[in-house]
Formats: C-alpha cells, sequence, structure tokens
C-alpha cells in the first residue's frame, strides 16, 4: 500500500511539475504541420507503402484473364475410309482454322512462405515511411521552436537596446541643459550623440534580424504578417535536458526499420528456391473436337501445377549474398549513428552545464551594472564624474543584459537540440 502510495505521489508531482509549451508556439507549430510542403511529401510516402502492401497481399489472389485466339494450321491430319468401289470419305482431325475462346484462371496455393516475407517486407516499409514522416514532423516543429524563442529573446534585445536609446536621449537633454549653464563641455553633448547613433543603428540591425526571423517562420506556417509573437518570457524550466535516449531518436528508429526490412529481404532471397503450388482452371469455346472439328463447343478444365525451380536468372544464391551484406551494412550504420548521437547528447549536456554557469555570472554581472550605472547617474548629477564614465556606465549595463540575454538564448538552444535528438514531442 505504501509502494502505490509513493509511486501515485511520484507521479502527480511530475504531472504538477511539467510545463506545457506557450499556446502561441502550440498555434504555429500545428500551422506549420498543416502547411509544410515536405509533409505533405512524406506522407504520401506512407501512402505509396501502404499501397504497395496491398500490392504485396495481391499474390495471394487469384488470377483471371480472358483469352481468344485464332491460328490457321496446315497440314491438317487426315484419314481416308473407303466406303465402297472407288468410294472414300476423307476425315480430319484437326481444323485449318482454329479458334479458342475462353476464360483461364491461375490459383496460388502454396509458395512456401514467400508471398508473406514479401508482405512483412512491406509493413516494414510501411514503419519507415512513417517514422520517416515523424522525423520531418519532429525537424519541423523544433525549427519553428528554434525560431520563435529566437523572435522572442531579439524582442527583448530590442527592448535592452530601446531603454539605452532612452537613458542616452534622456543623458543627451541632461548634457544640453548643463552646457547652457556653462557646466558641460560640447564635447560630451557629442559623445553621447555619437553613442546614441550607434544604439539606433544596432537597434536597426536588431528589427532587421527580427524581420528575416518572421519572413522564415512564415515560409513554414503560410502566416504573411509580422509582429504576431506577443510573449517575452521564457520559463526556463519548459525543456528538461536530462531525460534523453537515443532510443527515442527517429534516426535511430527509420534505421531500425531499414535493419528488419534487410532481415526481410535475406528470408525473401532465400525462398528464390523452392517451388510453388498452383491450381490452373480454364472454361470457354473453342473447335476441333471429332466428329465435327469446325463446330465451337463448350469445354472446361481443372488442373494443379508444381513449380520447381532448377535454374534461374535471377541467382537467389547471388541475391541472398546481397542481401546479407546489406544487412551487415544497415547494423553498422545503425552502431555509428548510436554513437554519433550520444557524443551529440554529451556535447550538448556539456554546453547546458558550461552555459548555466556562464549564466549565473551574467545574472551577477548585470545586477552590478544596475548599481554601478545608478551610482554613476547619481556623481554625474553631482559633478564628481565625467560623461564619458557615465556613457561606459550605462554601455557596461546594456552590455551585460545583450549578453544575458544571448546566454539565455544560447542554454534554450542547447536543450532544444537534446530535446530533438531525444525525439521528445513537446506540441
Amino acid at each position: 500500500m505504501k509502494t502505490r502510495f509513493f509511486f501515485l505521489l511520484l507521479i502527480m508531482t511530475q504531472i504538477a511539475g511539467a510545463q506545457t509549451a506557450p499556446a502561441e508556439l502550440i498555434e504555429l507549430i500545428k500551422k506549420a504541420l498543416d502547411n509544410y510542403p515536405k509533409l505533405k511529401e512524406a506522407n504520401e510516402y506512407v501512402n505509396l507503402s501502404e499501397a504497395k502492401k496491398d500490392l504485396a497481399y495481391g499474390a495471394y489472389m487469384p488470377v483471371i484473364s480472358g483469352d481468344a485466339s485464332y491460328r490457321y494450321g496446315k497440314p491438317t491430319p487426315s484419314i481416308s475410309i473407303p466406303l465402297g468401289p472407288n468410294i472414300t470419305k476423307e476425315i480430319a482431325f484437326l481444323p485449318a482454322n482454329n479458334f479458342d475462346l475462353g476464360l483461364k484462371l491461375q490459383q496460388p496455393i502454396w509458395d512456401f512462405g514467400r508471398t508473406g516475407a514479401n508482405i512483412q517486407k512491406s509493413k516494414s516499409d510501411i514503419a519507415t515511411s512513417k517514422d520517416n514522416l515523424e522525423n520531418t514532423k519532429n525537424i519541423v516543429a523544433y525549427q519553428v521552436a528554434q525560431v520563435y524563442f529566437g523572435i522572442v529573446f531579439l524582442n527583448k534585445s530590442v527592448d535592452v537596446q530601446n531603454e539605452q536609446i532612452k537613458l542616452l536621449e534622456a543623458n543627451e537633454k541632461l548634457i544640453s541643459d548643463k552646457i547652457k549653464n556653462g557646466d558641460a563641455l560640447k564635447f560630451d553633448l557629442l559623445s553621447t550623440q555619437v553613442k546614441k547613433n550607434n544604439a539606433q543603428n544596432r537597434l536597426i540591425d536588431l528589427q532587421t534580424q527580427l524581420k528575416k526571423q518572421y519572413d522564415l517562420l512564415n515560409m513554414v506556417t503560410a502566416n504573411s504578417t509580422y509582429d504576431y509573437i506577443t510573449d517575452k518570457t521564457v520559463d526556463k524550466k519548459l525543456f528538461s535536458a536530462d531525460a534523453v535516449s537515443v532510443d527515442n531518436n527517429f534516426d535511430i528508429k527509420v534505421l531500425n526499420d531499414k535493419l528488419s526490412t534487410a532481415n526481410w529481404d535475406v528470408k525473401i532471397a532465400k525462398r528464390g528456391w523452392l517451388p510453388s503450388l498452383v491450381a490452373n482452371a480454364s472454361a470457354g469455346y473453342k473447335n476441333g473436337f471429332v466428329p465435327d472439328i469446325n463446330k465451337l463447343m463448350f469445354n472446361y478444365n481443372v488442373g494443379v501445377g508444381l513449380n520447381v525451380p532448377i535454374f534461374s536468372s535471377a541467382r537467389p544464391n547471388y541475391q541472398t549474398k546481397i542481401s546479407k551484406i546489406n544487412l551487415q551494412a544497415t547494423t553498422y550504420a545503425l552502431e555509428a549513428q548510436k554513437l554519433s548521437l550520444n557524443k551529440d547528447i554529451s556535447q550538448a549536456k556539456n554546453d547546458v552545464a558550461a552555459t548555466e554557469n556562464k549564466l549565473k555570472n551574467y545574472e551577477l554581472q548585470v545586477e552590478q551594472a544596475n548599481e554601478a550605472l545608478s551610482l554613476a547617474n547619481t556623481r554625474y548629477r553631482g559633478g564628481v564624474i565625467t560623461n564619458l564614465e557615465l556613457l561606459t556606465a550605462q554601455t557596461n549595463l546594456q552590455d551585460a543584459q545583450l549578453g544575458k540575454i544571448q546566454l539565455e538564448y544560447n542554454l534554450l538552444l542547447s536543450k532544444l537540440d537534446l530535446n530533438r535528438i531525444g525525439g521528445v514531442k513537446f506540441w
């Protein structure tokens, strides 16, 4: 009872602590999944694989064909029967004009598992197509998330830049008043104006980057407007960097599907030497029946045929060898992909840890820069420090704030990359 309560409490804690992605992001991902042509292409490949499976099942079905043929042949075998003195009768056994009209049916009875193996292979191909589709969805969703959060952090950077411009404008006004009173030099005013112009240029650069990000997002979501992302906060607990496994990676799933297909290829190739048992039946009208060989008569026949391969141009032995080589190559590709992904996960986790440590330093740096700017403003109004020192304090705060924003974005990108590798679905 205690054990059950513990597990229930653990599950409830995890649910309570789970974070959901912003509604704006979820809506954008849904639009991308509905509109992006690459996903429609991948879905068509799923339909193609389903059609190939239906085709493989068709080997169990009978083949019915309608035949109509005419053949003229000479000589026709015949005998002469004497009926009296100088009287004979010519009796032909085959007509010169041969007609054959009818329906023919072939029904596979047993092919020693060849059709079953082809069906299983087609099912494996369907799994590959579906995993490729999910992989494409995963890639598109994380690309949308990356661009979305890039816009969010660019908006935060724009806000910081606007605050910097406001500070410089206020500083410019303060210096202008001091110049009127003879307490400041025109050099101080020009220095501030140069700083303001540089800040305005950086703002233009940020706004241009923002527009480019919207263009990229609109390409996959079929939107056509700008400034529709209003969120400017990102929950630090939104993406976890811990529970990530290569087993859920879609590239690994696709390679496992291909490994299954390669196994079925080997089984199919080995069955190339096995016989097949087929039922045959036909019914129709043709001539050539004694005594009236020219009369079309209804006829039918039923039988069973056994086809035993003795020499085949397909060379099942070579096909088996090729299939085994392909199977082994796919096995090595799977192992190599796992090694590469484990390396990527390890590096991404290292990046997350390093960025989190640097972010702590930047948070402290922002606090210190804020305090330093507050002191600088007080001292500048009191005439204790120069305008250059005030500008330096303002620049230090801006650099710390922008650096913190960039690190927060880099941290989020590392977590996004980890979750993408792990095939984590957050939408």
